[in-house]
């Protein structure tokens, strides 16, 4: 039952996000989201942070995501989709170090894919909550918000499935991104729409679960 709630909630949740409409409105509004997606034979990825040298460990702290080098550096959308948030305010400080607010500047991407990809610790913003960028597209800049301000200057760069509710424990990385930014860094079109699917199948309930956690105060 839990899958079936997930997987039909996670489909809703890729489309661009609206308020005060009525029903016929937003089934318009989904309809032409829809239209928009790029099917899975027009799927293009892009490496995610431009310039030279650019460099990433091949493991991360606690959970699956990576770190990249670049500071300053153009961050760039790895697949066309929609901006589904934007945390433009960095509200870290580092004597509370409340978990929810490490990432400091943040923006996450539901891509075209229907997988969604999460960026934080951003020094600059240039999208918006409910725009459809492009493969490629500037979305932001490498920098030292959140608790980078006391690390070093990188981008944090999680993939996960798109979640229903608002949550923080699968948005930040749910897969281990480098296999697909080596091969996004030499020019091959590898997608982790399949890996998703596949965790996802696997554990269902994870959407539900850190929503929960992050309710009762947990880790977020």
């Amino acid at each position: 039952m839990w899958g079936a709630v997930v997987i039909i909630a996670t489909a809703a949740s890729t489309l661009v996000p609206h308020t005060g409409s009525s029903g016929a409105d937003n089934a318009a509004d989904n309809a032409a989201a829809d239209q928009r997606r790029k099917k899975r034979s027009e799927w293009v990825y892009t490496f995610p942070v431009s310039g030279p040298n650019v460099f990433y460990p091949r493991d991360h702290l606690g959970y699956p995501a990576a770190d990249l080098t670049g500071c300053r550096q153009l961050v760039r959308a790895p697949i066309s989709g929609v901006i589904h948030a934007v945390r433009d305010i960095d509200k870290w400080d580092a004597k509370v170090d409340e978990p929810g607010t490490r990432g400091g500047l943040t923006i996450t991407l539901h891509g075209d894919d229907f997988v969604r990809y999460y960026f934080s610790h951003l020094g600059r913003l240039i999208v918006k909550p409910g725009q459809r960028v492009a493969s490629g597209q500037k979305i932001g800049t490498v920098g030292t918000s959140g608790n980078a301000r006391v690390t070093l200057c990188h981008l944090h760069f999680g993939v996960s499935r798109i979640c229903p509710m608002s949550e923080q424990n699968v948005r930040r990385g749910e897969i281990w991104p480098q296999r697909y930014l080596d091969a996004w860094k030499q020019g091959v079109n590898l997608s982790p729409n399949r890996e998703v699917q596949r965790i996802t199948k696997k554990a269902p309930t994870a959407c539900i679960e850190a929503a929960a956690a992050q309710r009762r105060g947990g880790d977020s």
